[in-house]
């Protein structure tokens, strides 16, 4: 029994350090481990570290490309909208400068104008003048004259008849010269009175002829000539038969001896009145200035030189128009067209 419990002191004795040195194992290789597991932790730190700084890199590296696109991209948007800032305002710069340049231009061109209309007006208000002061004195020189003389109780009764006659076709002058200037007023104005009506123009026109035979002072002969039994024509009698007048008293200022021939045909929807005289006619380069106001071919004539001016804006009232034919050569002929009806008469036709 003694024995038994000393073996197993003995075996308790001897297990001791086997039990001691199986720590001391166990121990030691938990250090390892435990020194293993941290090299290898510090070993995958520094991965992870080296890791993160290769993607925090990558990332500055991709955030400093992104920053640099749109810095270029904004640059990009900033030029082209300065660009086209640019191009609008120089296109909107040229645009008003031609405008303005129009503008300038037009001004000019209405100072031009003005200037020219200026001139013409100065040049017309001083031959006015001129011509009027010479017309006037004519006449009233005559009136001044032989109203002296008819004072004279030494004359006889025929010289006082030829007195009464010369004061009497000086003051009918005068009082023609007077009324051309106001008709010529009233017609550039337009405040002269039209009074239209229906008028046969046959017998007008052989009225006017007898009147301006009665009248003439010359040698020629006044004829109408006309196929037309009768013709009515829309008009005013009164300027219808003073254009009439106008055309043969100054015809027969340069047709001494000859004809004058007024003639009435119709053409189209026109009515063509011509005056034809066998007289010395006009030179083509004249022929367009007869119809200027004051225009006189002879000074010597008399006459203001306005009523060929009165016969062309008559005739632009009645709707025709005045030329002189370029064709005829043995004289002068003057043609002037009315229409046969006015535009309302048309419609009422229609």
């Amino acid at each position: 029994m003694k024995k038994a419990i000393a073996y197993s002191l003995l075996g308790l004795f001897c297990l001791i350090p086997l039990l001691t040195w199986g720590d001391e194992t166990a121990r030691d290789s938990c250090d390892h481990f435990r020194y293993k597991n941290s090299i290898r932790d510090s070993v995958s730190v520094q991965s992870y570290v080296a890791e993160v700084n290769l993607q925090r890199a990558r990332y500055q590296v991709d955030e400093l490309t992104l920053t640099n696109q749109q810095q270029r991209t904004r640059f990009l948007y900033y030029l082209t909208v300065c660009g086209i800032i640019l191009l609008t305002s120089t296109g909107a710069g040229t645009l008003y400068l031609r405008w303005k340049n129009r503008q300038l231009k037009s001004a000019q061109t209405q100072l031009k104008q003005a200037q020219q209309a200026a001139e013409r007006s100065i040049r017309t208000k001083n031959l006015f003048l001129s011509n009027m002061s010479h017309e006037i004195r004519t006449p009233l020189n005559a009136l001044s004259g032989f109203s002296s003389i008819l004072t004279d109780s030494n004359i006889d009764g025929d010289i006082r008849m030829q007195c009464n006659d010369i004061i009497q076709q000086n003051s009918d002058l005068l009082i023609k010269l007077i009324d051309d200037v106001v008709d010529l007023s009233n017609l550039e104005k337009g405040t002269m009175q039209f009074h239209m009506a229906d008028q046969e123009c046959v017998s007008l026109c052989q009225r006017v002829i007898d009147t301006v035979e009665r009248i003439k002072q010359t040698a020629a002969a006044v004829l109408f000539e006309t196929e037309l039994t009768e013709l009515t024509l829309h008009t005013d009698e009164a300027r219808l038969q003073q254009l009439l007048i106008n055309l043969l008293i100054n015809a027969t200022k340069f047709t001494p001896e000859g004809s004058i021939t007024l003639r009435l045909e119709t053409q189209g929807e026109m009515a063509l009145f011509s005056v034809t005289d066998t007289g010395c006619g006009i030179a083509p380069e004249q022929r367009e200035k007869v119809f200027n106001r004051f225009e006189k071919l002879d000074e010597n004539a008399q006459g203001s030189g306005l009523g060929l001016s009165i016969c062309q804006l008559i005739i632009q009232r009645f709707g025709g128009r005045i030329w002189i034919d370029p064709d005829y050569s043995g004289g002068t002929r003057f043609c002037f067209t009315h229409p046969l009806s006015t535009p309302q008469r048309k419609e009422e036709h229609v």
